[in-house]
């Protein structure tokens, strides 16, 4: 088989604009899938090269070019990808073909080198080896492996019975883990799906549903999401909840609050609010009021690797050493807006204790008013959830 050149020349110019201009992947592949002139075996060959070769950069670029400290996107890092692939490279007006002996040689050597072989940045494999020793070995490979796709149920507009009857009818191979999450065993896009559109359920990872199960936010409570994103947390609590109470999704992504408001129109979440933290009047009457406050930080997203394929390439240390102040700030002004007896919840999709456990000792330290309750730490598993972080923390 041999590739098109078309289809390479999209991929190598996606590749510059994910890696060497920082755009986001999943935006650059629908931007080089979505002509109506390309057919599906057309976007499946460049959505699956230009994710597979953004999550395994370092492994491709190994084999193209040996030892570089450049990211440098030419014909030889697709010949290199089209290489392991077993396809040929395209014939085409100046394409470069590569020597298949010198990759073949290259590909034995990576084997020694783990963070080239596993794709990490060389400072964050530091970290991770330092922090948690034998344990990052496993979350190295496994943060290169195909993520599994999880449903959750939105029981405000359905139950558990009434989806796995459905997927049935549909001959969907899938497996109930939980009360509310259910594993696709197939892959299928279910976003055009009837029952998604109608609310039914939500695409989330097991781990990150654990968040919301181990808030446990009460019915007909006040409960606030300070870093609520597109809200995926909030619609999982305004699901447990019944749909009674009140929740108040805050964050300063404006796109993201208003995606959360379709999302919520969708689920039927009546109870979920929104505002920016532009607005000093709601932000000051939130003092002591909340019965639980969501503090789902921004973080290095190590626990989450092999769904955000291209953010590890984005991080720096310097930008590791910031993304620290800001969980600490967002820790300390959220914790105001808990009422006595109230909880807040610390959270992140990091695996490292910097971000973690340490994060929730040096507030701790600084705010005896509260008193720790629980602290889980979930690692990737293979072939199952991602790596999440969570502690509750009780005002006296």
């Amino acid at each position: 088989m041999k590739a098109r050149w078309r289809h390479c020349i999209d991929v190598k110019n996606g590749l510059f604009e994910i890696m060497n201009q920082g755009q986001h992947a999943e935006f650059i592949v629908k931007k080089y899938t979505s002509s109506p002139n390309k057919g599906s075996k057309d976007r499946k060959f460049i959505s699956e090269a230009l994710f597979t070769i953004v999550k395994n950069f370092s492994y491709y670029q190994y084999l193209a070019k040996g030892l570089s400290d450049h990211k440098d996107i030419d014909e030889d890092i697709i010949n290199a990808y089209l290489f392991e692939q077993g396809i040929d490279a395209p014939d085409g007006p100046d394409w470069k073909k590569s020597n298949i002996n010198e990759m073949a040689e290259r590909k034995k050597a990576i084997q020694d080198i783990p963070h080239l072989l596993y794709s990490m940045p060389l400072w964050m494999d530091e970290i991770g080896t330092a922090s948690l020793g034998e344990k990052w070995q496993d979350i190295r490979k496994i943060s290169v492996e195909q993520a599994p796709i999880y449903i959750r149920i939105n029981f405000i507009k359905t139950n558990m019975q009434e989806v796995v009857n459905y997927f049935s009818s549909l001959g969907i191979d899938h497996e109930v883990l939980s009360e509310d999450c259910i594993l696709l065993k197939q892959r299928i896009n279910l976003l055009n799906d009837i029952a998604y559109q109608g609310g039914w359920f939500e695409i989330q990872d097991m781990g990150s549903q654990s968040i919301g199960h181990f808030a446990h936010p009460n019915a007909n409570s006040f409960v606030i999401d300070a870093c609520a994103g597109s809200g995926g947390k909030a619609l999982h609590m305004a699901s447990l909840m019944g749909n009674t109470g009140q929740i108040l999704a805050l964050d300063i992504n404006e796109k993201g609050l208003a995606n959360l408001k379709i999302r919520a129109r969708r689920a039927g979440a009546d109870i979920i609010g929104s505002s920016n933290y532009s607005d000093d009047e709601k932000i000051k009457s939130l003092q002591a009021s909340a019965d639980l406050v969501l503090c789902d930080v921004p973080c290095s997203a190590t626990g989450v690797m092999r769904r955000e394929i291209d953010k590890k390439w984005r991080l720096t240390q310097e930008k590791i050493h910031h993304l620290l102040e800001t969980q600490r700030q967002i820790m300390s002004d959220a914790s105001k807006w808990v009422k006595p007896g109230g909880k807040l919840v610390y959270s992140t999709c990091s695996v490292f204790p910097m971000e973690n456990e340490d994060q929730v000792n040096q507030f701790l330290t600084s705010n005896p008013d509260f008193k720790k309750l629980e602290a889980v730490q979930l690692f990737p598993e293979s072939g199952g959830h991602d790596g999440f972080y969570m502690c509750s923390m009780m005002r006296s």
